[in-house]
């Protein structure tokens, strides 16, 4: 092989060097990975309100301070409860407590700390918790349970109704007191009946005077 082709073939491989390290350093870099954000899961509101109905009937309500939603495991948790109960016969169950969890998938609610129910007639229960299955509607009232209606007094660890309290099971350290006058309960459903009273009294007081005044 003579000079001036080794000459040549050096040049070459020369321009094949100086090429190749062109062609790395022009080549532009991967962007590097980007972090995979996740949506969140839980949603907060406040002052909100959350209703089940059943074939287009409002069953419950409830609304609450602060109601956090976990889109995941279809849970809900309520601070500071306010609720409505609808009976089938028209009867209203208002309800109040602490704090609450309720299941989007089983429309099952609980209620817990100082639980308190009053129905449309004058009659409450008191208890730590209550729980609201919905696939048969019942109502369950569990530990210090206590029921208030006129003057029968029930006292026990364990009360469940499918009619609003009206008629109720109740279990463990059961005492029940009828003819009971004079205890705290007692004197305000007297009272609340004797206001109702003399608003009625004063509403035909105000129609039999307007029709006096009209002869």
């Amino acid at each position: 092989m003579d000079k001036k082709i080794k000459i040549l073939i050096g040049i070459g491989v020369i321009l094949f060097v100086c090429l190749v390290t062109w062609v790395i350093r022009t080549t532009p870099k991967a962007p590097p990975p980007q972090e995979k954000i996740e949506p969140p899961t839980v949603m907060e509101y406040d002052k909100n309100t959350i209703t089940e109905e059943k074939n287009g009937v409002k069953v419950w309500e409830i609304s609450a301070d602060k109601i956090k939603m976990d889109s995941v495991t279809q849970m809900a948790e309520f601070e500071k409860v306010e609720g409505k109960f609808y009976q089938e016969d028209g009867k209203v169950l208002s309800m109040t407590g602490n704090s609450g969890v309720y299941n989007q998938q089983t429309k099952d609610v609980h209620v817990e700390g100082d639980v308190t129910v009053i129905d449309g007639d004058g009659a409450k229960l008191t208890s730590k918790n209550l729980d609201w299955k919905s696939e048969d509607e019942t109502i369950t009232a569990t530990e210090d349970v206590k029921i208030f209606r006129e003057d029968m007094r029930a006292f026990g660890d364990f009360a469940t109704s499918n009619d609003g309290f009206r008629h109720f099971v109740m279990k463990g350290r059961v005492r029940i007191l009828k003819g009971v006058k004079d205890d705290d309960y007692a004197k305000e459903l007297e009272e609340k009946k004797a206001a109702a009273q003399n608003s009625e009294n004063e509403k035909n007081n105000s129609a039999n005077s307007a029709e006096q005044n009209k002869e």
